[in-house]
Order: structure tokens, then sequence, then C-alpha cells
């Protein structure tokens, strides 16, 4: 057998490290658990997180997916897409968000933006943008709303649409809304 000198401390001090790296990754996932904005792009009023997954597609697209327990058998899967221009310096972006609300397994309704906006460093615009709603059969639509506008000193670009629908005696009511910044 070999005796190290000193591992006594070497231990303790492993141990220490161990202690802060767990420490650190639960922080970080109470904080990610507890619905702590990540991309600007989430719902105001939503349940539960029940998963959540992030992945950059290519070098220029970005998607998140958030799902959501809202309560009675209904769910809400949040998917937001971000796509830059050539670089992600190049001034333009295109999110888009798309809410499924879904009573137990089956799909009740949608809603989704998709916003595209130029950026310079001091102002947000958009150029362009879409705001859709698809109820299905036994659901029924109780209220819908659009918005959009450009950036101002306080606040950021952006596109909504907001769909209220009933059924199985629950009325839901989400808020699709995507945003850009002056800087993107």
């Amino acid at each position: 057998m070999f005796k190290i000198k000193g591992t006594k401390l070497l231990g303790k001090f492993l141990s220490g490290i161990m202690a802060a790296t767990i420490i650190v990754c639960s922080v970080t996932t109470t904080a990610f658990a507890s619905g702590t904005p990540g991309a600007g792009n989430e719902p105001d009023d939503e349940g539960a997180i029940i998963s959540h997954n992030e992945v950059w597609v290519t070098p220029l697209e970005y998607v998140e997916t958030t799902i959501y327990d809202l309560g009675d058998g209904f769910t809400a899967t949040v998917t937001n897409t971000t796509e830059y221009g050539v670089s992600r310096a190049s001034g333009t972006k295109t999110d888009t968000q798309e809410i499924e609300i879904k009573d137990g397994k089956t799909l009740a309704a949608t809603v989704k933006v998709t916003g595209t906006f130029s950026f310079d460093g001091s102002k947000a615009t958009v150029t362009s943008a879409s705001q859709t709603r698809s109820v299905k059969s036994g659901y029924k639509e109780t209220g819908w709303g659009t918005g959009k506008s450009n950036s101002t000193t306080l606040s950021s670009a952006y596109v909504s649409a907001t769909l209220t629908v009933s059924g199985n005696n629950t009325e839901i009511t989400k808020t699709a809304k995507v945003t850009c910044g002056k800087n993107g």
C-alpha cells in the first residue's frame, strides 16, 4: 500500500468541490423549475412546468419547448423558435411562438404568432407579423385579440395574440407573444 502525504486534506478539498457543484446545480434547477424566463417569450399565466427542452438546431436557429400543467387535465405546450438572419449580428430575426392547448391527449386549440424584426442597437421594428388560431371541434372560441408594436424607449417590439377557449366546463386563455429588443 502507498501512503500519500496530505491525502486527508485532498479528500476534504475534493469533497468541498463536489458539495459546491451539487449546490450550484440544485440552485440552477430550482430557478429553472420555478419558471424563470429564459428567452423572454414565455406566457405570463402558465401553470407548473412538466418538461422543458432547449436546443440550437443550427448556429442561427434556436428552439425551446416547455409543457405546462394548466389544471383540470389541460396542458399547454409552448414552442418558441428564433431564427436569425445571415448572422446573429445581421440585424434581423424571426421569432415564432406556438401554444397547443390539450385536454388530456386531445388537441383543443392552437394559437401561433410569428414576428420578423429588424434591429440596429437603438430600436427594433416589426417588419412582418402573423397571428393565427385553430379551435377544434367540441371546443368553443370565446375570445380572440391581436397586437403588435415597434419598440419604444421603455419597451421591446412585439407581436401577440390572445385566444380564449372553453370546453369540458373549463375556460382557458393563452397569449402567444414574441419580442425583440433594440439589440435583437
